[in-house]
């Protein structure tokens, strides 16, 4: 796990999953490989995300006793529960003070868009995987200006309700962002991320209707995912998009949506600039499934998108017409059209 303290835009703080890559701090990099690019976002379409990530911030500065602990309650019907002792400082100090807490959680492929968080898994075999979330989360925790350490495990409990996804065989996930600010997901090891024995997870959506996640070093803190992987039977193909003309890796994107699974997104993962296409080079969905591309772009300072919704082809080609761009100021005009798709 990367240790990098998250920074913070706003006097507000915030929480995401278990990578502690800051969520709006990105390291600029840009590598070719033959006709294959990816590059960091352009500072326009940068920051229509982290506006996006701003505004779901749930954190704030609350009052840590090592004696007492702490319980911050989220605005989901969750809580980050801090035990007595839990958290030193880095040179194992207690700590008796001002603690600042950076949350958020997302939960809808919409929410997913536009900070640009999609549920797509590395797998052991190297290619990709497709995630249903019960919840993803950012946490980071600091004290006078320098994150925390864990010494004893802290719980982050998520409402089952947040999430449409069966709660069965749910795992945890950190995540990782690359040097080009895409995130992706690692399944996480005990000694990271632990389900508590009384988490919804064993019980379904009859049980608890709550994650209970150990947090269990500060090496987990920043993403983390509650997800188990999906897939369906039939054939795969590798889709590949054509942007509108002025459109490329640097200021679009372009996101895969299954109809009727509102908790996951994909992300084309590579980008060939001789073709000028956003290709998913895995096939994560099979000939006929009913799907929504979804190309979401920035110009001018503004929002641009265009979303394509139709059982995925044989050739699993895809052409974004430059007239069917709808422009927008607001995201919330993006996550509406996302929240309308069946």
């Amino acid at each position: 796990m990367k240790k990098l303290i998250f920074t913070l835009l706003t006097a507000t703080f915030i929480f995401i999953s278990c990578d502690s890559e800051s969520a709006f701090n990105e390291t600029e990099n840009q590598t070719t490989q033959n006709t294959t690019m990816s590059a960091k976002a352009s500072p326009g379409l940068e920051s229509l995300r982290k506006s996006a990530l701003t505004d779901i911030n749930q954190g704030g500065t609350v009052y840590y006793s090592n004696q007492r602990g702490i319980t911050f309650t989220t605005k989901t019907k969750g809580s980050i529960v801090i035990p007595p002792g839990s958290i030193t400082t880095k040179d194992g100090k207690p700590i008796n003070g001002n603690i600042k807490i950076e949350y958020i959680e997302i939960f809808n492929r919409a929410k997913m868009v536009v900070t640009n968080k999609p549920t797509v898994a590395n797998l052991p075999t190297g290619q990709k995987g497709f995630l249903v979330t019960g919840g993803e989360f950012y946490l980071d925790i600091t004290y006078n200006g320098q994150q925390v350490n864990v010494a004893t495990p802290i719980k982050v409990n998520i409402n089952t309700n947040n999430s449409n996804a069966n709660p069965i065989n749910m795992a945890l996930w950190n995540g990782a962002i690359d040097p080009n600010g895409d995130l992706t997901w690692n399944g996480a090891t005990t000694n990271d991320l632990e389900f508590a024995v009384d988490g919804a997870v064993f019980g379904g959506k009859g049980g608890t209707g709550v994650y209970d996640v150990l947090i269990k070093d500060s090496g987990s803190f920043g993403w983390c995912n509650i997800d188990r992987l999906m897939s369906w039977p039939g054939t795969k193909v590798k889709l590949k998009v054509t942007p509108p003309a002025g459109f490329n890796q640097s200021n679009s994107s372009v996101y895969l949506a299954v109809e009727g699974e509102d908790n996951m997104l994909a992300q084309f993962d590579m980008f060939y600039s001789a073709t000028n296409t956003f290709e998913e080079h895995t096939g994560l969905v099979p000939v006929g499934l009913d799907c929504h591309i979804i190309f979401v772009g920035e110009q001018s300072g503004n929002y641009v998108y265009h979303i394509i919704s139709a059982p995925i082809s044989s050739t699993g080609t895809y052409t974004v017409p430059s007239s069917g761009l709808t422009t927008t100021t607001n995201y919330g005009q993006v996550e509406t059209a996302i929240l309308a798709l069946p």
